[in-house]
């Protein structure tokens, strides 16, 4: 029996796969379907949108394991799924390692040994195919889920398209559908009478209306800043445009790249005497030594390609240096000529008086000591260029040379040289075309004519450089390349979509060619501006030339024809008047990444073309409204988003709301906020997204996403706030036991992070069910920052105690489990996580949080994203009688000393050693006889270890903790 006023995603979500699925496509980089149309921070994948709506639409049946079975079948992540979207074949080495001897004699030829595996003889061509056919599929079904995704696309990637595969879909939710998009409109119809409307008032990037309209629903987009709007237009109108209308967007790109190239060949500014053409130059500031008066170019690396070992040597000539390009460094030379950089930890290093300076000493940087909201608020000796500058002047404290080209010949090959006779004139010449054109093309819209509003992102760029216009982070050559394409964009045009297709192509092509630009010697490459969430000014930097752009302007589109309606606004999200019957948004909650000034940066470019392709918008950030930072006017508007919003939407309907932080106090803010809002908690599901790339943030941060179902709340009841801790405690009980009667023990979808986070859910299930519980006044709690406790997050630690107190391992007596320490039960815990292959950061912070532990990476050999794991005994290099760890309750608990008495039997290949360690550590108290039961729990959990095969590290010492387990159990029998 379906229930169509419960959905899947209230019940259950398989966190687990949709974890590593969306992981999968944060790894594929560029070839993302939306991200190669341009820069925006914090896309949410598209596997994890189409699987939150999924969720949201599917009915729950009187049957959860079938329900979930149906998901995963329809997100093609079950076995027959997985296999459908196999698209690389398992090697044959590997094959040979997957298959039993049985099957190796029946398909390999005899003879065959794992090092040359090969293929029986005499077969038919159809014969042979089959065979191999059948061998990969008894080889995939054995590897690992992780395993089996190295092999697979990725879910938007293929069609499920089986009859038979739809035949069971349909039998269980009632359904008469053979695609997905059919599936969606006909859930929609039975849970809201019509085909389901999907809205999002962040839309940033685009992925939430974009992901809904593909698969089949009406959707809505709306945000308040330009650029995310016209990404997210372009996210349907280019990414879900048809084939032949990517040709014609195609064939306008080549028009504009063709007309730009051939003004640069006519200009000659990038080809030499030879006539070789550059692609890539490197620059580099140059400042005057206060203690000699050398002029000495920054540059924090000589290196400039590390594969070929081609570095640059500084010469002397005069007060300044000339610079000498060295091809083919020995290994030993390349490897040792940083020792000559010139900027070690922000401080010049003179190479003429070998004396030290730090660089906020040569800016003149005036702290007066003064504590200041904005750090980059502190006056300093730069000059602040004006309007008309487009080069620094000579008695700047900055100024700026070019230090090496990189051009190829005519057959292709890349090498290096020193700016010579000829490169300089280039420079000249590019100066004096742009100082002819500046006026008239800043008059006309199309270099930049704005001044750089004063902000946290991007007063950096003023304090540091002295830079006061958006045209200033960009060098000659780069805004007399930008410039023209922008102009021949405007002329060859010629419409909306071509225009608006010209700007995203414009927005990549400054986004990977301005000063902010990094050159990498590993990849001998220039990076784009925003590697990181913030406006990064460098030393040194590369620069493109149109040869280097031609990748970058000529983009990949990855088109997904889209056929439902959808509407994209530029809208305050207070103001939205549409109505929808779920809601998914990405709010700006609690974000160190400040939207509204970093996407200046492309507004700079994009005002006079955003006006011309869309004249009903505004152009601008929109500073003034933009939802940011914390404290009382962000609850004010949080709140007023979410009220509208839920006045636009059915009584049934739902909302999704995705935030990345786990912060109980920050929980505990945006119940309040959802609350006052009028809406309450259904679920939450914490999905996984981490990767080891860079961000602005320094250090561990959580990187999973948070899935907070809600829906309208509609009760008045009142509570008590003893009778809400009551009902909390059974819901998360309740939570947990619901949730390990339908995991997979197989491929476990559960940690003890999302059992945490269910427990964090079911208090704001309880919490939000009131009208009103005595003693919250949310009103006050939201009012400003306050340092005390709110008692929702009273509440909210409480739930995640009451979790803790309910989650003990198999082998554990209750009563023995609480006689370890906190920091003990976290360290048995984080193995059970590593157990589970389970090895991102996010996972074991939340764990740590659970049992209050906050000194614990001691305990870790390895603490970075996606490879964490924890330290067994050899690894802790057998300093058991030193305190190495930061965190009192390990260093002496009974926990580390077995680890001790572990390392010790392995050591000397005796358990004898290990009892003989134990007896005089705790004969000495007289808790030996009384500690043993323990002792042998935990040996028993360790033991487990030596079955999992990702385990490798622990299988010598989980083989001795069994052994030492059996000497305590049989000693004095």
């Amino acid at each position: 029996m379906l229930d169509y006023n419960k959905s899947f995603i209230e019940v259950q979500f398989p966190v687990s796969r949709i974890s590593k699925e969306s992981y999968k496509e944060r790894k594929a980089g560029a070839s993302q379907t939306l991200t190669g149309l341009g820069k925006w921070w914090g896309r949410k994948p598209l596997v994890m949108v189409r699987a939150a709506l999924l969720g949201t639409l599917m009915p729950v049946s009187d049957d959860y394991s079938k329900d979930r079975k149906i998901f995963l079948k329809i997100m093609t992540m079950d076995e027959e799924g997985l296999w459908l979207r196999k698209h690389k074949n398992i090697s044959k080495k590997k094959l040979w390692q997957l298959t039993t001897e049985e099957e190796r004699e029946k398909y390999f030829r005899e003879g065959s040994t794992a090092k040359k595996p090969k293929y029986p003889k005499g077969m038919s061509r159809e014969n042979k195919k089959s065979m191999k056919e059948e061998l990969q599929r008894i080889a995939f079904d054995r590897l690992s889920y992780d395993d089996k995704l190295s092999y697979c696309r990725r879910p938007e990637e293929v069609e499920l398209t089986s009859e038979s595969e739809w035949g069971i879909i349909n039998d269980h939710l009632e359904t008469n559908a053979s695609s997905l998009q059919e599936l969606i409109q006909e859930l929609g119809k039975k849970r809201f009478g019509h085909i389901p409307k999907v809205g999002d008032c962040f839309s940033g990037g685009g992925s939430i209306p974009f992901e809904a309209a593909r698969m089949g629903a009406e959707a809505y987009g709306s945000d308040l800043n330009p650029i995310a709007a016209l990404l997210t237009w372009a996210s349907v109108n280019i990414a879900g445009a048809t084939n032949e209308k990517i040709d014609e967007l195609k064939e306008f790109q080549q028009k504009v790249y063709e007309k730009v190239d051939e003004q640069i060949k006519e200009w000659g500014i990038e080809h030499n005497e030879k006539g070789h053409r550059a692609d890539a130059y490197l620059y580099c500031n140059e400042v005057v030594c206060p203690e000699c008066g050398q002029h000495v170019p920054l540059l924090p690396s000589l290196k400039i390609d590390k594969k070929n070992r081609v570095g640059v040597n500084l010469i002397k000539n005069g007060n300044k240096y000339n610079f000498k390009i060295i091809n083919n460094y020995s290994k030993k030379e390349f490897n040792s000529i940083n020792n000559d950089a010139t900027i070690e930890n922000y401080k010049l290093v003179c190479p003429n008086c070998n004396m030290k300076t730090p660089i906020p000493a040569i800016r003149g940087d005036n702290d007066d000591g003064v504590k200041r909201d904005y750090r980059y608020n502190i006056p300093n000796d730069l000059r602040k260029w004006n309007k008309t500058d487009f080069v620094n002047r000579e008695d700047d404290i900055y100024n700026e040379r070019i230090y090496a080209i990189r051009y190829l010949d005519d057959k292709g090959n890349r090498y290096y040289r020193e700016p010579f006779e000829k490169d300089i004139n280039n420079e000249k010449k590019v100066n004096n075309l742009l100082n002819e054109k500046i006026s008239k093309w800043q008059e006309k819209g199309i270099i930049p004519n704005q001044k750089i509003k004063k902000g946290w992102n991007t007063n950096q760029l003023t304090y540091e450089r002295g830079w006061s216009y958006w045209h200033h982070i960009f060098n000659s050559r780069q805004l007399l390349i930008s410039g023209l394409i922008s102009m021949n964009i405007r002329k060859l045009s010629k419409n909306k979509k071509e225009l608006a297709f010209g700007i995203i192509s414009l927005n990549k092509i400054i986004h990977f060619n301005s000063k902010l630009s990094q050159w990498l010697s590993g990849s001998r490459n220039v990076k784009h501006t925003f590697y990181n969430q913030a406006l990064n000014t460098f030393f040194n930097y590369g620069t493109r030339g149109l040869k280097k752009l031609e990748n970058i302007w000529f983009f990949d589109i990855n088109n997904d024809l889209i056929q439902t309606n959808i509407n994209v606004d530029l809208e305050d999200a207070r103001n939205i008047k549409v109505n929808n019957d779920i809601w998914i948004t990405d709010p700006p909650y609690a974000d160190a990444v400040n939207y509204h000034e970093l996407s200046e940066f492309f507004l700079a470019w994009d005002k006079p073309l955003l006006e011309e392709t869309f004249p009903e918008w505004y152009t601008d950030s929109k500073r003034v409204l933009a939802v940011k930072g914390t404290g009382k006017s962000f609850n004010e508007s949080m709140i007023e988003i979410y009220e509208n919003l839920a006045d636009n939407m059915p009584d049934n309907g739902y909302q999704v709301v995705m935030f990345t932080h786990q912060d109980v106090k920050v929980w505990s803010e945006l119940t309040m906020i959802l609350w006052s809002a009028g809406l309450k908690v259904a679920s939450a599901w914490n999905i996984s997204t981490e990767t080891g790339s860079s961000g602005i943030k320094q250090g561990n941060y959580v990187k999973g996403t948070v899935l907070l179902v809600l829906q309208k709340q509609t009760s008045n009841d009142f509570a008590f706030q003893d009778e809400v801790y009551d009902e909390i405690q059974i819901e998360v009980r309740n939570m947990i036991d619901s949730m390990k009667g339908i995991d997979y023990k197989d491929i476990p979808d559960f940690t003890d992070a999302d059992y945490l986070l269910a427990s964090y859910a079911a208090a704001l299930k309880v919490l939000t069910g009131y009208g009103e519980i005595d003693g919250i006044d949310i009103d006050y709690w939201l009012s400003g920052d306050r340092n005390e406790e709110s008692p929702v997050e009273k509440l909210i630690k409480k739930a995640r105690d009451v979790a803790n107190s309910y989650l003990i391992p198999e082998e554990f007596e209750k009563n023995h489990w609480f006689e370890l320490s906190n920091a003990e039960r976290f360290f048995i815990r984080g193995l059970e996580l590593e157990m589970n292959n389970e090895h991102t950061i996010g996972a074991y912070q939340e764990l740590a949080k659970g049992f209050g532990v906050k000194e614990y990476k001691t305990m870790f050999h390895n603490f970075e994203a996606n490879n964490v794991r924890l330290k067994t005994p050899s690894e802790y290099k057998m300093s058991y009688l030193e305190n190495e760890f930061n965190e009192k309750d390990f260093s002496g608990s009974l926990l580390r000393h077995l680890l001790v008495a572990i390392l010790e039997s392995a050591k000397n290949d005796s358990t004898n050693s290990g009892r003989t360690y134990l007896k005089g550590v705790f004969n000495q108290s007289q808790d030996y006889w009384y500690k043993k039961p323990l002792m042998r729990e935990i040996l028993t959990f360790i033991s487990k270890i030596e079955m999992v095969d990702h385990m490798e590290h622990w299988h010598e010492e989980a083989k001795y903790s069994k052994l030492l387990r059996e000497a305590l159990k049989n000693e004095g029998v």
